[in-house]
């Protein structure tokens, strides 16, 4: 039997973690309600206006998060740096992994919102 972990597996790992200990924090519910937004912010916008935007707003806590998650299935350098000066064939690809990893980062602070509180421990 095989055992190998894909790359949904792994970003979901890794952002299980980054929610896991921003939960703890003050500014959770900023960070929570940013990051229920931001697929669609990438969809609507495109992934550099939706990065420069989350910088603009002080949301740099939610980029590094999402830059961790992202680099667990391509670690190839800066998100940031990386999405504004790609080809068009490289910034697709760089934007689906970006909305695969700002996926997991929602899917897990609504799963903080159904828990009725900031806490993910208490899930499998």
């Amino acid at each position: 039997m095989l055992n190998f972990t894909t790359k949904e597996q792994l970003m979901a790992q890794e952002a299980y973690g980054r929610v896991i200990t921003r939960s703890n924090e003050e500014d959770f519910d900023e960070y929570k309600s940013f990051a229920l937004s931001f697929p669609s912010l990438i969809h609507t916008c495109g992934l550099v206006q939706a990065v420069a935007f989350a910088e603009a707003k002080d949301r740099g806590g939610y980029i590094d998060d999402l830059q961790k998650v992202f680099d667990r299935t391509d670690n190839a350098g800066d998100l940031r740096a990386r999405s504004r000066e790609a080809h068009v064939m490289e910034y697709m690809r760089i934007t689906r992994h970006a909305i695969s990893a700002a996926g997991w980062l929602k899917r897990y602070c609504q799963a903080c919102e159904q828990e009725g509180g900031n806490n993910l421990a208490g899930l499998p």
